[in-house]
C-alpha cells in the first residue's frame, strides 16, 4: 500500500540543476517588455529562479510538466465538486495571494479555498488579502520536481506565517518516470504548524473541506474520500467517463435482453409452427384412417352384397333344376 506520510525533512538542494544542464531557462522565464530611445518595443526574457515561484508575476512561464498540471486540474475539480453546495466557500487555482505582509512572499497556490469571499465570481488576477478581508483556510500544493525545495520546505512556512489553517503538500515522488505519491499535512495551532497525523490507512483528514486525502494502494494516484459518505470523490472527467461506461453497459445489457427476447420469440414461433405441422399431420392421419375405414366398410358391404347375390343365384339354379 502506498503509505502517505506526514514529515518535513529538508529537501537536498546542492547544485542547481540548470547549472548542471546548462539550461538557463530550466525553471522558466519572465518576459520583460521595455522601450528604447526611439520608442521601439524591446522584448527580452529573464530566466526564473526557484524563489520566483514564491512570488510570481503575471505572465511568468514555469516548467511544471504534464503530470503536475494533470494532478492540479483533477484535484481542483474534485474539491470544487465536494464544495459545490457550500456558498460560503470559493475554490481558486493558481491565483496569487498578496498577503499585505512585509517581507512575506506572495505565492500562487495550486488550489486554495477561501471562506466568505465577497463577489466570488469577479475576475481577479491577484487576491489582495488586506482588501478582501479574508484569507485562505485550506491550501493544497502539488510538488513539481523542478521546484521541489520551494514546494516542500518554503511554502508551508509562508502559509503558516500568513495564517492558513490547513496546508497539504501532495508529492508525486516522480523519479526516472516512476511515481510514488506521498502527502504531508499541516494544521495551524496558535502560530505554529503541527504535522497532521494520518489514520491507519495513511489518509489525512481536512476538517474545513470534510474530505480525506490518501494514496491509492499502488501509490500511483491521490484519492479523495467524502467525509460524509465514505465514498471516493471523482473529478468531472472521471464522473463523465464512469457515466459513459455505465450507459454503455446498460445499452449492452438492453441489446442482449432484446436479442434474447427475439431468440425466445423465434423459438416460440418455431415451436408453434412445429405444433401446427404436427396437428396438420395428425389431421391427415385421421382423415386417412377415416377414409380407409370407409373403404373397408364399402368393401364389406360389397362383399356381403355379392355373397347374397351368389346365394340367390344358387337358390334359383336349384329351383330350376328341381322343376325338371
Amino acid at each position: 500500500m502506498g503509505a502517505a506520510a506526514a514529515y518535513s525533512e529538508p529537501v537536498s538542494a546542492d547544485m542547481d540543476p540548470h547549472e548542471e544542464t546548462g539550461d538557463r531557462y530550466y525553471y522558466g522565464y519572465r518576459t520583460i517588455i521595455e522601450y528604447d530611445e526611439d520608442g521601439e518595443c524591446v522584448i527580452t526574457y529573464r530566466p526564473l529562479t526557484p524563489d520566483d515561484l514564491l512570488d510570481p508575476e503575471e505572465g511568468d512561464v514555469y516548467m511544471l510538466g504534464t503530470l503536475h498540471n494533470r494532478d492540479v486540474e483533477r484535484l481542483r475539480s474534485i474539491i470544487r465538486f465536494r464544495l459545490r453546495d457550500r456558498e460560503d466557500m470559493t475554490v481558486y487555482s493558481d491565483l496569487k495571494m498578496d498577503w499585505g505582509v512585509e517581507d512575506l512572499p506572495n505565492p500562487a497556490p495550486d488550489i486554495s479555498v477561501i471562506r466568505n469571499v465577497r463577489d466570488p465570481d469577479r475576475p481577479r488576477g491577484v487576491f489582495y488579502v488586506s482588501e478582501e478581508g479574508v484569507i485562505p483556510c485550506f491550501i493544497l500544493e502539488v510538488v513539481s520536481p523542478r521546484y521541489r525545495n520551494a514546494d516542500i520546505n518554503k511554502k508551508p512556512d509562508i502559509y503558516r506565517r500568513a495564517g492558513v489553517s490547513e496546508c497539504f503538500i501532495v508529492d508525486p515522488g516522480l523519479k526516472d518516470d516512476e511515481i510514488s505519491y506521498t502527502i504531508r499535512g499541516y494544521k495551524l495551532i496558535g502560530n505554529r504548524y503541527v504535522s497532521a497525523t494520518p489514520d491507519t490507512r495513511g489518509r489525512f483528514y481536512s476538517k474545513l473541506t470534510d474530505v480525506w486525502l490518501g494514496v491509492s494502494e499502488s501509490g500511483d494516484r491521490i484519492i479523495v474520500i467524502d467525509g460524509r459518505t465514505g465514498e471516493e470523490l471523482l473529478s468531472d472527467e472521471e464522473r463523465a467517463d464512469k457515466e459513459t461506461e455505465a450507459r454503455q453497459i446498460a445499452e449492452a445489457r438492453a441489446e442482449t435482453a432484446e436479442a434474447r427476447a427475439d431468440q425466445e420469440s423465434e423459438a416460440r414461433e418455431s415451436a408453434e409452427a412445429r405444433a401446427e405441422t404436427a396437428e396438420a399431420r395428425a389431421d391427415q392421419k385421421s382423415e386417412a384412417r377415416e377414409s380407409a375405414e370407409a373403404r373397408a366398410e364399402q368393401e364389406s358391404e360389397a362383399r356381403e352384397s355379392a355373397e347374397a347375390e351368389l346365394r340367390r343365384l344358387r337358390a334359383e339354379i336349384a329351383r330350376l333344376r328341381g322343376g325338371k
